[in-house]
């Protein structure tokens, strides 16, 4: 098993020479065999190796004893053991959420804790071949995809830790029988056998009917989730390419334009996920349902939204998607700064953020508002008008902007939509005697 162990190391580069390994030590067989074939992996490469123990407060006496375990087990090895406590269930009731979620949130804790009191390392955890069995299930069961169906990684980062797992291709009775070869105890911990939580349902209930149909199913799924994780790589830098080309991101927005809808069905759901765990700074939670829910919209009506997870919105704006977290802010009326002048003399520069009027046609007293019912604007020299809901769908507004646009107006008569365009009849003309300047506070008048 060694040699096994240690080319798996060596394949994905998980510990070079000089490195600092901080091993999670549970005192459970697959934790402590994991310790022995570091120490051993040794005499191979000069490294560091440390051990954190974890007590989640859970099992009390039990949870003592598995600490004293660990702490006996690194003073007669000779490694450095550094132990945290934290009172899970305490914490999975504050924070509203289960014992498994808590106790991987504390432990992740714990790792990064340590790994800050001293130089920069790697944290080495125990996940095995039935772990990956069960992680495959789990996923494929919520509604996981092919990244999903990869399972556990041999090599990732976890908040900016790096975190290696050598024993993925050893299962739970061959470290066991392992380990009583070499008369190297452990100690099982009782939750282990607990139902309640959900992993304990896969591993006695859901595994046990595999194997009854295939001995080595476990063995199986852990070559399909290798298969799985060379075609997601593949696919994933593929997505990359697509996510560069086709979505743009501002602040709590996303973009995504209307061409990523013309290319394959699953490089689009690879696109969208991107994006969706970008915005939410996070990849739990988001399922296939949000993606099709994303897909169904940019092939509906333009103007319809749907609501996603972590507070994403989705707006569908003439094919081109907008991912908007949070409620979307409501922009505050562009503040305009109005003088008069007589005509004569005047040199009319109009840029993006300063337009000028013909004074004398102004019939009411001008108004910086947003858009009412009934509001138009003048688009032909000749007078033709258009309403102003028409021209933001021609110009293909969003809809939820359209709201927040600053308008100028001379009663139901719109002088400037700010930021788009001006009325036809308010333009500065070779009659025109006296003149207004209009322009948009704190901009840069040279745009």
């Amino acid at each position: 098993m060694e040699k096994q162990v240690f080319s798996y190391i060596e394949r994905y580069k998980m510990i070079e020479t000089g490195d600092r390994v901080i091993v999670g030590v549970s005192g459970g067989a697959d934790s402590v065999c994991l310790l022995f074939l570091l120490k051993e992996y040794r005499k191979r490469k000069d490294f560091t190796l440390e051990v954190v123990h974890v007590n989640h407060q859970i099992r009390q006496e039990e949870a003592k004893r598995d600490e004293t375990f660990v702490e006996n087990l690194c003073r007669r090895m000779q490694i450095p053991c550094t132990v945290y406590s934290y009172p899970v269930p305490q914490i999975a009731r504050e924070k509203h959420m289960t014992e498994e979620e808590a106790g991987r949130m504390v432990r992740q804790k714990a790792f990064c804790t340590c790994m800050h009191q001293g130089k920069s390392g790697k944290t080495a955890l125990a996940h095995h071949r039935d772990d990956l069995a069960e992680t495959m299930i789990h996923n494929l069961v919520r509604g996981s995809g092919i990244n999903g169906m990869a399972g556990i990684r041999p090599v990732t980062k976890i908040n900016h830790m790096c975190v290696i797992r050598p024993l993925l291709e050893i299962g739970k009775e061959e470290m066991k029988d392992w380990l009583i070869r070499r008369q190297i105890s452990w100690v099982e911990d009782s939750t282990n056998e607990e139902l309640s939580y959900t992993r304990n349902r896969i591993r006695h209930k859901i595994i046990p009917e595999l194997t009854k149909i295939n001995s080595n199913a476990v063995a199986h799924m852990a070559d399909a989730a290798g298969t799985f994780l060379l075609a997601e790589e593949y696919i994933g830098s593929q997505a990359d390419m697509l996510y560069n080309r086709y979505v743009k991101q501002k602040e709590n927005t996303m973009e995504i334009d209307r061409g990523l809808f013309e290319e394959h069905l699953l490089m689009q759901s690879y696109v969208i996920r991107k994006a969706l765990e970008r915005l939410a700074e996070q990849k739990k939670n988001i399922t296939m349902n949000h993606i099709e829910a994303v897909k169904k919209l940019a092939a509906g009506r333009s103007g319809s939204r749907v609501s996603l997870v972590y507070g994403i919105t989705a707006w569908q704006n003439y094919g081109t998607i907008r991912l908007v977290k949070g409620k979307s802010a409501t922009e505050e009326l562009r503040e305009l700064e109005i003088e008069i002048f007589p005509m004569e003399n005047q040199q009319i520069q109009e840029k993006k953020y300063t337009k000028w009027f013909d004074y004398d046609k102004i019939e009411e007293t001008l108004c910086v508002r947003k858009r009412k019912t009934g509001d138009f604007l003048t688009v032909t020299r000749e007078g033709g008008r258009k309403k102003l809901k028409d021209y933001f769908i021609d110009c293909k507004i969003p809809r939820e902007t359209r709201d927040n646009i600053t308008l100028l107006a001379d009663g139901s008569h719109i002088l400037w939509v700010v930021g788009y365009r001006i009325s036809e009849y308010y333009k500065v003309t070779t009659g025109t005697k006296t003149v207004i300047r209009v322009h948009v506070k704190g901009e840069n008048e040279n745009e």
